[in-house]
């Protein structure tokens, strides 16, 4: 196995405690609320002032998501909001999160485009260390290159919009992606490519 499982609280902490940070609030992903809860995220809000909305991945999900964000944002509140009663509630699957415990522990984690954030990642814990590739095949060590094209760190800090990279739709696209935001296909440079790049402004300015 080899593991690169991310942790979401502390990746919205390095982003919001990052001095150029613009990101205003954040929409917390459903599935793995599903999992892990909501009640991780209750610091962050209270601490940071920022609004979290947990919402699913259909399209009315996240629209409901995006609405509920913007009416905090215009009320000048920060809280923290299950917009996916379906399947989220505050404590989580119990039973998984025990499971994920006794087979993980955590560790610092590399992000593409914003580098090592610590205790941000999971590793197998000793006990399954015969099953770790990065063990068993000496892996641990390697070094990835990011692009010197690649703007995915501005993006995923809201510095820039996909397409001010000028890599973007150019050398980079869902099929020859530079960045973690154009490799995932929920990724902002992604849903730019798909269904923004040919909007326009008022003047007719491509955006």
């Amino acid at each position: 196995m080899l593991v690169s499982h991310v942790l979401v609280p502390p990746a919205i902490t390095a982003i919001l405690e990052s001095p150029t940070n613009r990101v205003q609030a954040f929409l917390a992903a459903g599935h793995v609320c599903s999992v892990m809860g909501t009640w991780e995220y209750e610091p962050l809000v209270e601490r940071y002032r920022v609004p979290i909305v947990v919402t699913g991945f259909e399209p009315l999900d996240v629209l409901e998501g995006i609405r509920r964000t913007v009416l905090q944002l215009e009320r000048g509140e920060a809280q923290l909001e299950n917009a996916y009663t379906r399947a989220v509630n505050r404590a989580g699957n119990l039973p998984a999160q025990q499971m994920l415990a006794d087979v993980f522990e955590v560790t610092d984690r590399g992000w593409r485009g914003i580098g090592v954030i610590p205790n941000s990642g999971w590793r197998l814990r000793d006990v399954y260390r015969d099953f770790d590739a990065e063990t068993r095949f000496a892996v641990q060590n390697i070094h990835t290159e990011e692009s010197a094209l690649c703007h995915s760190g501005e993006v995923l800090r809201g510095l820039l919009k996909p397409n001010q990279c000028p890599a973007f739709g150019k050398e980079c696209t869902p099929r020859t992606p530079l960045g973690a935001t154009m490799v995932s296909s929920e990724g902002a440079c992604a849903a730019y490519y798909q269904y923004g790049r040919f909007a326009q402004s008022e003047d007719g300015a491509v955006l």
